[in-house]
């Protein structure tokens, strides 16, 4: 079950959200993200976190058919305590949108979530032109990921321990092998075909994967029926 969390930074536009939100199969927004999902035209099936940032009254109004699920534990910010409820309801896979914004804390957590729990299930964070996943191996089980790209999709690995040994093709500067650096040194790839692959091995990277204006162009004409 391919599940969806709203969480209640920057919102996405409601084309966008309506887009994505069609593609899985469970919608869940964190406290205030409730009011987003409004304003973006979704219905959340569940609604849960601390609620403290929630009109109560407002959001049952606006969603008389959602499931409101206290989950009051400050010890997890609520986009984790939304992605413990997702597990626990069976998902197989867990989109993000909405998990950046002017608050640099949340967003730095928000990736760090994407890193811990990569290993756990498929964790991608969205935004409108921009695609993120960890990927994490050790050094006797590699892990290998694949994307589909467009030639010309920026591609960006970031580390921040230092220990990932990674094999990158599909790109204009390829890496066999190398050990990845704490710093900028996997920045602004470019895709040069339809897919990217990452092989990482003994650990963890964010893979980074900003669609080209000429993909986003083809998305937008596959989506009114032109393509």
């Amino acid at each position: 079950m391919r599940v969806l969390i709203l969480a209640n930074g920057d919102p996405p536009s409601p084309q966008w959200a309506q887009r994505i939100a069609a593609e899985h199969d469970l919608l869940l927004a964190t406290d205030g993200a409730a009011h987003l999902a409004a304003d973006l035209g979704l219905e959340p099936d569940i609604i849960c976190g601390d609620f403290d940032s929630i009109r109560l009254d407002t959001a049952r109004a606006d969603f008389p058919n959602a499931l409101f699920l206290p989950t009051p534990d400050q010890e997890q910010a609520d986009l984790e305590k939304a992605l413990v409820v997702a597990q626990q309801r069976g998902a197989t896979a867990v989109t993000f949108i909405g998990a950046t914004g002017s608050r640099l804390d949340h967003t730095l957590s928000s990736l760090a979530l994407l890193l811990r729990c990569s290993t756990q299930l498929p964790l991608c964070l969205r935004t409108e032109n921009t695609s993120i996943v960890g990927v994490s191996g050790t050094q006797d089980r590699p892990v290998e990921h694949r994307i589909f790209t467009s030639p010309g999709d920026t591609i960006s690995l970031i580390s921040f321990d230092g220990l990932a040994n990674v094999t990158l093709t599909g790109v204009r500067w390829p890496l066999l092998s190398e050990r990845l650096r704490h710093a900028t040194h996997g920045v602004s790839n470019v895709a040069t075909g339809d897919h990217v692959t990452v092989l990482a091995r003994g650990g963890a990277i964010l893979l980074c994967h900003l669609f080209s204006p000429l993909a986003e162009t083809r998305l937008s004409m596959a989506e009114e029926g032109r393509e």
